[in-house]
């Protein structure tokens, strides 16, 4: 994935001719560096704050680690995040968590800011660099209020061997009082970067100019040592910069730059310079677009040659060396360009904006530009792909800059609204904003994408309960012809459906429905909307579809590297090999996707869909404590604040699952205090569904009080509506503890005329394992008992087979053996290779190896690539790091 910013933007400025040695501030810049958290260098514009930060940071002891951020105006977080991250990318940090995902996770609230600090702190703290400094240069051009809350929490806690250092026109809004209380910042100011009298000799003498000390204390009175006004000074005749245009310091300086620079400057380069004033970062072919003047390069040159306050960055996307304007001149020449050509502005920004390779920066240009209607446009194809990779925030950032009637009254704003809304699960506010898209396309008459916004809305009200109405909506959408994404949905929709009004059988004819048209798609964001309902899994006839869908996800993802959809479809495929018995390997895939879950950061809307599969899995493996969490995860997501709607509809579903996966693992107590929870659950509104599934609550609990005839009464009532009791397999685990009922009440011939259904679906679907779900002892009162002569000898086997030990060892939350691929990559981390080294090797994206190096420090229970790289140093033999199973398949 490409960065979201201009790669200049984390490159420091290269050094420029001409800048002299300043031992007193170079030596007071070093002590702070190595003795300060935050090293805090702030003074207005002009005094030479990057030149001599850029300097110092040449003088660093070799080895020490240098993340440059050069702040742009519309940074937030989530850009200064990403800078950071890519900045500290060649120094291999031992990231357990995908920074990527932390940093889009960052939607404006504490706690994904305070993970991000905690995983980079301990990312920092373990880097192999002998000391580390962060620079924020330019930090007085942001606004977002959480890039300063992130600085504080993270200069709070920052390693020993690192820093941060600040460069601001003004203080910015940190902790400075408490962090100067503690000793912990070191302040350098106007005093310090004033030139002195010797400072100035040597200035003047890269200018090639002698000056006398009488001349020194001269341009000292005019410019108090102001590293500009003395440029400017110096860069005239001194007698012309003493003569009748006063001293710098009483005059505005924006008049002295158009009398002295730009007015001597030929009319050519004049006009190319204020027009490409626009741009942050200067290169040829953009300065080339929006200047018209098709010798930029030279014009460049030229801006260069004459010293005409720029710095000189690395290449961009382009290979193009860019240039970038002192924030003081390019001030004065927007100032200039508004004055003498205000008409040419809008073009120009419009320009600029066709030149723009990041599409959010499109945006901000054309609404710059006053192009709503293009900058609408740009916003509404790039939108669905910005959520896609979780950057939630930075759209609703981008919404905010049209004006709020503009937002009220167009189609695809609010369509985009509810979308980011869809995003965390906010039903209620995503509803109200892709209805008003619905009817404004409509009327702007937008078929197409109305029938989208239409069923989506359709989607969002089934998920809210508001079952009449989504059908309503959904019903003459069906009569009209559809695209084949809108299609694709509609038969999303229908399994929604047939799921909410318990017709279970009606669920596989939609979901294959829906397959047909998703595989005639390539669209990965197509494919995560129409991810199967995690409920789906066990349901009569659903298993064809589903593997239908995990292939088509797989095989449009890419291999060996985690995403939202990869990570849907192995839980998906780990649940079918849950269902089918085989709990071992089901485990083997859940936890290899627990790994790439946790490295995505654990969206709620992914360890909520995994939590549910976990759960069962180590319930059935008797993982007690482990089962119960994982169970409780999709309970936890309801609180999550960024929500609305759900928690009022899926309180009592949640916890009715986690009742029962505490009765998988025969743990009475737990189960008698959430069916308590249970009780004291009152929503008048409670889906029919939900109310069913819950049916067998009273028959479970009069067994557990050893009322056995009661028990079983109260089973045969809840069978009596089987179909409604599908969910997550509570069909088949019931009517085992109906049988274990009726055997404990001595009706043998009943039982055994009511466990026949079970051998019979396990025999037509293969799916025997549902029938563990009913938990151990349930299942070896069933297996154990005296049938009579009632029950033939295979099938008495069958049950003992089923009524095995749980498989433990497979069960183990954490493999401390590695995959194959993971011990390739530790062999080349122990011979000192960097990531991109074992990237190369091995023909996998940076991204996987740092993923592979995050499993190989957790499963070694190491911090840094050094510890880890010494524990296979010291038993290097394969057989020691060989995980079973690697010689019947190679693992990613």
């Amino acid at each position: 994935m490409s960065a979201p910013f201009a790669l200049t933007k984390i490159q420091p400025p290269r050094l420029r001719p001409g800048l002299i040695a300043r031992p007193l501030l170079e030596g007071q810049l070093a002590v702070a560096l190595g003795t300060a958290r935050l090293v805090l260098v702030s003074a207005p514009a002009g005094f030479g704050k990057t030149a001599a930060i850029t300097r110092q940071l040449a003088l660093l002891p070799e080895g020490t680690a240098v993340a440059w951020i050069a702040a742009d105006p519309d940074d937030d977080l989530t850009r200064v995040a990403a800078c950071l991250v890519a900045a500290l990318d060649p120094y291999d940090l031992p990231w357990r968590t995908s920074p990527d995902a932390l940093v889009a996770a960052q939607d404006g609230t504490r706690p994904p800011r305070q993970a991000l600090v905690a995983e980079l702190l301990n990312a920092l703290a373990s880097a192999e660099v002998p000391a580390g400094v962060i620079v924020l240069d330019d930090a007085h051009r942001i606004e977002d209020p959480a890039v300063f809350e992130f600085l504080d929490a993270l200069v709070g806690q920052m390693p020993p061997n690192w820093c941060v250092l600040v460069a601001s026109r003004s203080d910015p809004p940190l902790a400075l009082a408490k962090l100067r209380a503690l000793g912990d910042l070191a302040e350098v100011r106007q005093e310090q970067l004033r030139f002195g009298h010797e400072e100035i000799h040597a200035l003047a003498r890269t200018a090639s100019r002698d000056v006398t000390d009488a001349e020194v204390r001269a341009l000292t009175d005019r410019t108090q040592g102001w590293a500009v006004g003395l440029r400017l000074a110096l860069s005239q005749s001194l007698q012309a910069a003493g003569g009748p245009g006063g001293n710098l310091r009483d005059r505005h300086v924006f008049d002295y730059l158009a009398s002295e620079v730009l007015g001597g400057l030929d009319p050519d380069l004049r006009t190319f310079l204020l027009r490409c004033a626009v741009l942050p970062v200067l290169s040829p072919s953009r300065c080339a677009v929006v200047s018209g003047d098709p010798l930029a390069a030279r014009r460049l040159d030229e801006v260069e040659r004459r010293g005409l306050f720029v710095s000189v960055r690395g290449a961009d996307g382009a290979g193009e060396t860019t240039l970038c304007l002192h924030d003081l001149f390019r001030d004065f020449l927007e100032d200039r360009l508004q004055a003498e050509h205000a008409d040419e502005l809008p073009a120009l920004l419009r320009r600029a904006a066709d030149t723009e390779p990041d599409p959010a920066h499109r945006v901000a240009w054309l609404t710059r530009a006053g192009a709503w209607d293009e900058a609408e446009a740009v916003l509404y194809q790039l939108g669905p792909s910005m959520l896609a990779s979780g950057a939630v925030l930075p759209l609703r950032r981008l919404l905010a800059q049209f004006p709020a009637d503009r937002r009220e009254r167009s189609a695809r704003l609010n369509h985009l609204l509810g979308l980011c809304a869809w995003a965390h699960w906010d039903l209620l506010p995503m509803c109200a904003a892709l209805e008003r898209a619905a009817t404004l396309h409509a009327t702007e008459d937008r078929p197409a994408d109305a029938q989208r916004a239409l069923v989506l809305l359709v989607l969002g009200m089934t998920a809210g309960g508001v079952l009449a109405r989504s059908a309503a909506l959904l019903e003459p959408l069906r009569r009209r012809p559809l695209d084949a994404w809108v299609e694709a949905v509609a038969h999303q929709a229908d399994s929604w459906h047939a799921l909410a009004h318990s017709r279970m059988h009606s669920v596989a004819p939609a979901l294959e429905r829906m397959m047909d048209l998703l595989e005639t798609q390539d669209d990965p964001a197509l494919w995560l909307q129409c991810v199967p309902l995690a409920s789906f899994v066990g349901l009569p006839g659903v298993a064809g579809p589903v593997r239908r869908y995990i292939d088509g996800a797989l095989r449009r993802t890419v291999p060996d590297t985690p995403s939202p959809l990869r990570v849907l479809a192995m839980a998906l495929q780990g649940a079918l090999q849950l269902w089918q018995g085989d709990t071992a390997t089901a485990l083997d895939t859940l936890r290899s996707v627990e790994d790439d879950c946790r490295w995505l950061n654990n969206p709620p809307n992914l360890s909520g869909y995994l939590g549910s599969f976990s759960a069962l899995a180590l319930a059935v493996s008797g993982e007690h404590g482990a089962a119960l969490a994982a169970a409780r995860t999709g309970l936890t997501s309801l609180d999550d604040d960024r929500t609305s709607g759900r928690r009022t509809v899926w309180l009592g579903h949640m916890t009715f699952f986690h009742a029962r996966v505490a009765g998988m693992l025969d743990d009475d107590e737990s189960f008698r205090t959430i069916a308590a929870q249970l009780a004291a659950h009152h929503n008048p509104d409670e889906r029919e569904i939900f109310l069913r599934e819950r049916a067998t609550l009273p028959a479970r609990l009069a067994a557990l009080d050893g009322d056995w005839p009661r028990a079983a009464a109260l089973y045969a009532g809840a069978l009596v509506d089987e179909e409604a009791l599908e969910m997550y397999g509570q069909a088949v685990e019931v009517r085992v503890r109906f049988v274990q009922a009726l055997l404990m009440n001595g009706q043998v011939r009943d039982a055994a005329l009511a466990l026949r259904p079970v051998f019979d679906r396990v025999a037509a679907d293969g799916e025997a394992g549902a029938v563990r779900f009913a938990g151990p002892r349930a299942l070896r009162t069933v297996a154990n008992a005296d049938w009579k002569g009632l029950m033939s000898l295979e099938d008495i086997a069958r049950l003992r087979r089923w009524a095995g030990q749980p498989d433990r060892a497979a069960a183990t939350p954490m493999a401390h053996t590695l995959s194959a691929r993971e011990r390739d990559v530790l062999a080349r981390m122990a011979a000192g290779d960097s990531n991109k080294l074992i990237a190369r090797a091995f023909d996998l994206s940076p991204h996987t190896v740092k993923r592979h190096v995050a499993n190989i420090l957790d499963k070694l229970q190491v911090a840094s690539r050094g510890q880890a790289a010494a524990r296979y140093l010291e038993t290097p033999s394969s057989h020691v790091w060989k995980n079973p199973g690697d010689d019947a398949r190679q693992s990613g």
